[in-house]
């Protein structure tokens, strides 16, 4: 099973861009209608479609699926089945018969906080109307999404008229096309649930978290969580825990977000000694080796130090991601 596809499509599901706009509107009026919008809408289910270009070759993946206010959501297609009640996550393989536990603690990583959502997208994008066409036999406005730090990324986009929902989502690499879509449909509670069939094999159980403050992250880790000292005035926006436990093997792994539009990201998890560096080499504070590389506008910089293995990710320049490395080594 590709499960590289399967966390992609749980972003999908809970991350919805609710967007639309007219050429009258505004930014703030286009967000304020589309936060209002959203908020009506208390369920949804429909058929999901991601056409992919992996390596040159073009890979579809389709799912049944539902979506219940606040963090309820079930997918399905004949491979696996992916469902949470909002405080368990499910991901079973129906093939192998076996599946994996997921808790989810506090705010859920894939339940956005979508008011907020919208006004970072606006920030990020030149919003484009194109016009409207019918799309799945819904009347839709085509909307051109520009990324004002990347002119070159560009996404198109078809909003249903009457909820503002993203019917189809096109970029380079990726089309995602919502179809046979039903909102405000009367879903029970126990669509969100699962019991595992007979002789299912648990293979993997673990937590997901999220929180504000870094201290409580650390709670939940066997490891010291590197804190920077310096941040090129980004501010904290969330801590992130990822925990699973596999035959009895644990893996840990942090990840800090600084800036409204996620700028900076910094990954954390225990150094097991045998990650492989990427790029040019060089020599952090105390003597301390790193590796650092650039890529489609992003840089990337690793290194190890006191038993912990960091991995830091920005557009930030690399002189930038040096000082920020440099302050988290005593």
């Amino acid at each position: 099973m590709n499960y590289k596809y399967l966390i992609l499509s749980l972003f999908l599901i809970v991350g919805v861009f609710f967007s639309g706009c007219t050429q009258q509107m505004t930014a703030d009026e286009i967000a304020k209608k589309m936060q209002e919008k959203y908020e009506a809408i208390n369920t949804m289910e429909g058929n999901l479609v991601m056409t992919l270009n992996v390596n040159g070759k073009i890979e579809t993946i389709q799912y049944k699926y539902s979506f219940k206010k606040p963090n309820k959501y079930y997918m399905e297609n004949d491979d696996v089945l992916i469902v949470s009640d909002g405080k368990i996550m499910y991901l079973y393989d129906k093939k192998s018969n076996k599946y994996m536990k997921t808790e989810i603690s506090g705010e859920n990583p894939y339940n956005p906080d979508y008011g907020k959502f919208i006004k970072e997208m606006l920030n990020e994008y030149d919003v484009k109307y194109l016009g409207e066409e019918n799309y799945d036999n819904k009347k839709c406005y085509v909307l051109e999404l520009t990324s004002k730090k990347d002119p070159t990324i560009k996404i198109k986009m078809y909003v249903d008229e009457d909820y503002w929902q993203p019917l189809k989502i096109e970029t380079k690499d990726m089309i995602i096309e919502y179809k046979n879509v039903k909102f405000d449909v009367d879903i029970p509670d126990s669509k969100f649930t699962f019991t595992p069939p007979e002789g299912a094999e648990l293979i993997s159980s673990g937590k997901i978290a999220t929180s504000t403050n870094i201290d409580e992250i650390q709670k939940e880790v066997n490891f010291k969580i590197l804190i920077p000292k310096y941040t090129a005035g980004l501010k904290l926006q969330k801590a992130n825990l990822a925990k699973q436990n596999v035959d009895g093997e644990e893996f840990e792994m942090v990840s800090l977000v600084y800036g409204e539009s996620g700028d900076l990201i910094i990954m954390e998890m225990k150094d097991i000694g045998n990650q492989m560096d990427v790029g040019n080499k060089i020599t952090l504070n105390n003597g301390v080796n790193a590796a650092i590389y650039e890529s489609n506008g992003y840089t990337a910089l690793t290194f190890s130090y006191n038993g912990v293995r960091v991995s830091i990710m920005s557009k930030l320049s690399k002189d930038e991601l040096i000082k920020i490395a440099n302050s988290m080594i005593e």
